[in-house]
C-alpha cells in the first residue's frame, strides 16, 4: 500500500501537469539563460542548464556576469520573434519543461552550441553532449574561461539569489565558519572549489593571482 505522502506527491504532480499546456506559442520574455515566459506560461528549457542570473564566471582572469550574458544571448535570439515550446515534462515548481524553437532553430541546442548552457545529463541532456564538446573545443561562451556548474552553484546557500531555477527545498548546510584548508587539493576534495573571497575557508594562499577566487 502506498504511503499518504507518496500519494499526495503523485496527486500534486498530476494536477500541475494537467494545468500546463502541451505547447505554447508567442513572443517570449526571458527570465534567465534557460527560462522563458510565453503568454503567462513559464518554460524551463529541457535538457540544459545555463549559468544562474546572479552567477559570476572568470574570463581572461576577470570576473564577469556569465549568468547575465547567457540571458542576453537568449534574449537577442528571440527578441520580437514568435517562439513555440512543446512540453516534455512538468517540474516540481509547476513549470513547463520543454523544447523550444524560433525560426527553425532549436533554442535548447543553440544555447549549448554557443557555450551559454551545459547539457543537464540528469534530466535528458545527453542529446546535447556533442554540441557541448564542440563549444568547449571552440572556447565559446563560458568555455572561454572557468566556471562552476549551475547545479553546483544553486546548492551553495552562500551564493546570491537567482531569478531562474530555485535552490533545492532543503539546501546544503553552510560550511562551518572555522573551516581551514591547507591547499587546493583539500578544497577540491571537500567539493568547495572554486572558493571565493568571503566564503568560509578562503585565504590568500589559495588565491595566487589575487583575483578573489581561489583554486580555480
Amino acid at each position: 500500500m502506498r504511503s499518504l505522502p507518496l500519494l499526495t506527491a503523485i496527486t500534486l504532480t498530476s494536477i500541475a501537469a494537467a494545468q500546463v499546456p502541451a505547447s505554447v506559442t508567442g513572443i517570449p520574455t526571458v527570465t534567465d539563460g534557460d527560462t522563458l515566459v510565453i503568454r503567462g506560461v513559464k518554460v524551463r528549457l529541457h535538457g540544459i542548464d545555463a549559468p544562474e542570473s546572479s552567477q559570476q564566471c572568470l574570463r581572461a582572469g576577470q570576473s564577469y556576469g556569465c549568468g547575465r550574458e547567457a540571458a542576453f544571448a537568449l534574449a537577442d535570439l528571440v527578441r520580437n520573434k514568435t517562439v513555440t515550446c512543446t512540453r516534455k515534462d512538468t517540474d516540481r515548481y509547476g513549470r513547463m519543461v520543454g523544447v523550444c524553437t524560433v525560426g527553425g532553430t532549436e533554442i535548447n541546442r543553440w544555447l549549448v552550441t554557443q557555450g551559454w548552457a551545459l547539457p543537464y545529463l540528469e534530466y535528458g541532456g545527453g542529446v546535447y553532449s556533442v554540441a557541448a564538446a564542440q563549444a568547449k573545443s571552440a572556447g565559446k561562451g563560458v568555455y572561454a574561461g572557468t566556471f562552476q556548474n549551475p547545479w553546483d552553484y544553486r546548492k551553495n546557500p552562500a551564493n546570491p539569489a537567482t531569478a531562474g531555477t530555485p535552490r533545492p527545498a532543503t539546501p546544503a548546510p553552510a560550511p562551518a565558519s572555522n573551516v581551514s584548508y591547507r591547499n587546493c587539493s583539500e578544497v577540491r576534495a571537500a567539493g568547495a572549489a572554486p572558493i571565493r573571497r568571503g566564503q568560509p575557508g578562503y585565504s590568500s594562499k589559495l588565491d595566487r593571482d589575487g583575483d578573489g577566487v581561489g583554486c580555480e
